[in-house]
């Protein structure tokens, strides 16, 4: 049962988001910012993921923005006070408290004795300690800002066109009224909106020219 708290997101859960989060083998996960890193959990496990190929895109993205601007998901110099929580099986999100939505997570796994000693888990720590920045850069922990990859980038493109499908006109009016009344997050994300219209225009222009 969903924690009393969390407030459900009026868009869906996008189809492709735990495969691109890599969180696809429980119903629930979660997703915020932390130690400078977007991360996801489900209770058991926790791991890293693209901050500008799914994070940004997501949480920036005009159906979004508004909704999440008065929650704390986390920043470089804050601990996250929030999460979103992804229900993989009904395609919802909810956003609520991040010790609240944590300890939800945890109730979807059986109580299983864990796979680490103590011993076992304070050396795995003080290995990760030890690593040089250059070590930990080769085994991936460490993202490139931005991507060149081609297969990545249509899927963050893919991402961005099914959230587009949710926008309305009631939308767009909302965010209009907020912007006019100085509202930051509005005004950027409409911004945001426009060039990327902008763009697109200019695309299928190129295009009919050649």
């Amino acid at each position: 049962m969903l924690g009393t708290h969390f407030i459900e997101l009026p868009v869906p859960m996008p189809p492709t988001l735990p495969e691109m989060v890599g969180a696809s083998n429980s119903q629930y996960f979660a997703m915020y910012y932390q130690g400078s890193k977007a991360t996801w959990s489900n209770g058991r496990a926790m791991a890293t993921f693209s901050y500008y190929a799914v994070y940004a895109p997501l949480i920036e993205h005009i159906t979004l923005a508004i909704h999440l601007e008065s929650y704390n998901l986390g920043s470089d110099d804050e601990l996250s006070e929030h999460a979103i929580l992804c229900d993989t099986v009904r395609h919802k999100m909810y956003v609520g408290a991040y010790k609240e939505i944590d300890y939800f997570l945890l109730q979807q796994h059986p109580h299983e004795p864990s796979q680490l000693t103590a011993q076992e888990f304070e050396e795995a720590v003080k290995a990760v300690e030890s690593m040089t920045l250059e070590q930990m850069q080769r085994l991936g922990m460490f993202e490139i800002f931005g991507n060149t990859n081609p297969q990545a980038r249509q899927v963050t493109a893919e991402l961005v066109q099914w959230l587009d499908q949710q926008i309305t006109e009631e939308l767009i009016q909302q965010y209009i009224q907020l912007a006019n009344r100085g509202n930051w997050t509005a005004v950027r994300a409409l911004d945001t909106l426009k060039r990327r219209i902008s763009e697109t225009r200019k695309y299928h222009q190129q295009l009919e020219s050649n």
